[in-house]
């Protein structure tokens, strides 16, 4: 056994000088969001009336299947139960990716090879690769604890903190053990990243069954996003319980991940890959059809996810007005006038609650489609991205040394990335209409949706074009597209507050530039502009990937 872990301690070294860049801005990232979040929450519910408020929304069960349950009503146990279960999301999709970068990844592109050419254990590498996986989610569980300790929140003490941020910590252990098992399974790094996150919506549908109905509690136990919920962090019955259980899973994943490296060949997976055709299809005689047969498993279940995120807002849109009338901060935040929120804080509240509750639901309908836009803008950005991948990975060369010009093969994935922006578009509209039909009050219009929806296009075509820029003109610094998509983030989520940023930065973001349909008249000016903008940059992308050298 000695033998097969020989070299251990070099591969580790070597990981992390690979993650150096890549984990520490996840890490910046996730704990920014954390601790930036938590004075607003105290804001948010600093009065009795605004926590019994949520508390009430939260006896939806259909918030609870979205959102988990609440075990207490300070501000800490109201930021624990908002947002513990999107952190733990956001640190398993870190996990995930971190995971089969090392390991399936790593052997499709012959690197392991190279490393076992070398007096280096046969589990030396997976051991590795766990160890660094326990490196980089100890520094963010620690990193995400003390941030959240220095806001200095009333309720949320040291101990919470820490234990909020080793929970996320081991949930992330729990999902690195999983991928490596699916590393072992798949032949392939999309196969294990498909069956990864395959496995974090089976873990987020058992958690969301088990707390709606407690007859079937158990499901939510034994799904790695339910059990955490269950320390109850900064509440009087705080629990470190189930971190101890987590953290059994991961020895016990992490051990069936060995034996299973331990028993196959190096490239090959326990799950036979489907063998091809003799011939290929007509359709994939093109740029075009090629490149959609690669994407089209990932655009069919990218159209689902936005239908169904469309459809989870519709169950409640309808009465969002009573939800958050008497929280100020949220309605800051969704860009309700001042004068407004000043008025819902007299003491006439239900009757002005009501006299506004339209204006209530357009507000948070507008902040809600410029979400959904955040969301949809993700696939988008990974179809263009893909055209660095298949560069990066050397299988361009063989496409272009045939009897294929750069310009058709670069226009199939642009394409596809153009059309794809609008369908996201249509089906979050669509779905969020289809639920919020069949509720008693519905406020919107299928119409009225879709142009609201629609209206962000050129929004999203000029991040686009800001792919393409960067792919035909720097390719090596693609990287700086995700850090200028967080910036367009967090101006979605702050921007509405003129105290929090100053306007010049807010207009950086070409999110802002949109008219807020239905609160606005349709103003076609910055529409034309940044529609002008994004074909400039796609165009300028576009030639500067003809003239460059292919950069692997």
């Amino acid at each position: 056994m000695r033998g097969n872990f020989d070299n251990t301690g070099r591969l580790v070294r070597f990981m992390l000088r690979r993650e150096r860049v890549i984990a520490t801005i996840w890490i910046i990232i996730l704990v920014l969001f954390s601790v930036a979040l938590a004075p607003g929450m105290e804001e948010m519910f600093i009065d009795q009336a605004a926590r019994d408020q949520v508390i009430a929304i939260y006896d939806n069960p259909i918030m609870v299947s979205m959102m988990g349950p609440v075990y207490g009503n300070t501000t800490g146990a109201m930021y624990s139960a908002m947002m513990l279960l999107w952190y733990m999301l956001a640190v398993a999709i870190m996990n995930i990716f971190l995971v089969v970068r090392h390991t399936r990844a790593d052997e499709e592109h012959g690197r392991t090879e190279v490393v076992r050419s070398l007096p280096v254990g046969k589990l030396a590498n997976i051991n590795a690769v766990m160890i660094t996986a326990l490196i980089i989610n100890t520094i963010l569980a620690i990193a995400t604890g003390l941030g959240m300790a220095v806001t200095q929140v009333e309720t949320m003490g040291f101990a919470g903190c820490m234990l909020y941020g080793i929970t996320s910590g081991a949930t992330g252990l729990v999902f690195a053990a999983i991928t490596a098992v699916f590393c072992q399974l798949s032949q392939s790094s999309g196969g294990a990243v498909g069956l990864s996150f395959l496995t974090v919506g089976g873990a987020y549908m058992l958690r969301a069954m088990g707390d709606i109905d407690k007859s079937v509690e158990f499901l939510s136990l034994i799904s790695p996003l339910g059990l955490p919920l269950r320390t109850k962090i900064f509440t009087a019955d705080e629990s470190w319980l189930p971190v101890l259980i987590l953290l059994l899973e991961v020895v016990i994943i992490s051990a069936l991940a060995y034996k299973l490296n331990s028993m196959r060949d190096l490239g090959q997976g326990f799950i036979p890959a489907k063998p091809g055709k003799k011939e290929a299809a007509k359709s994939m005689l093109s740029p075009f059809g090629l490149s959609f047969r690669l994407l089209r498993k990932m655009l069919i279940i990218w159209l689902i996810t936005m239908f169904c995120a469309g459809a989870s807002y519709g169950t409640v849109i309808g009465d969002i007005g009573s939800y958050v009338s008497n929280m100020p901060a949220y309605l800051e935040m969704v860009g309700l006038p001042p004068e407004v929120i000043e008025a819902l804080s007299d003491e006439q509240m239900e009757e002005i609650a009501e006299e506004y509750a339209d204006m209530i639901t357009e507000y948070f309908g507008v902040f809600i489609t410029g979400m959904m836009t955040l969301i949809s803008l993700i696939p988008v950005l990974l179809v263009v991205l893909r055209l660095r991948s298949e560069e990066r990975d050397g299988r361009v060369e063989h496409v272009i040394s045939r009897a294929v010009s750069r310009g058709k093969y670069f226009c199939g994935y642009i394409t596809i990335a153009y059309v794809l922006s609008v369908f996201t578009q249509l089906f979050t509209a669509v779905g969020l209409y289809a639920v919020a039909a069949t509720a008693e009050k519905n406020p919107f219009t299928i119409d009225g949706l879709i142009i609201a929806y629609m209206s962000y296009l050129p929004a999203i075509w000029v991040m686009l074009g800001f792919a393409v820029l960067l792919i035909g003109i720097f390719p090596k610094a693609t990287g700086v597209l995700w850090g200028y998509y967080g910036f367009v983030c967090f101006v979605m989520f702050l921007g509405s507050m003129p105290d929090l940023l100053p306007k010049w930065l807010t207009s950086l973001s070409p999110m802002k530039h949109i008219p807020q349909i239905p609160l606005e008249e349709m103003n076609w000016v910055p529409i034309i502009i940044l529609t002008i903008i994004a074909l400039a940059l796609t165009t300028i992308g576009f030639f500067g990937y003809k003239q460059r050298d292919m950069v692997t």
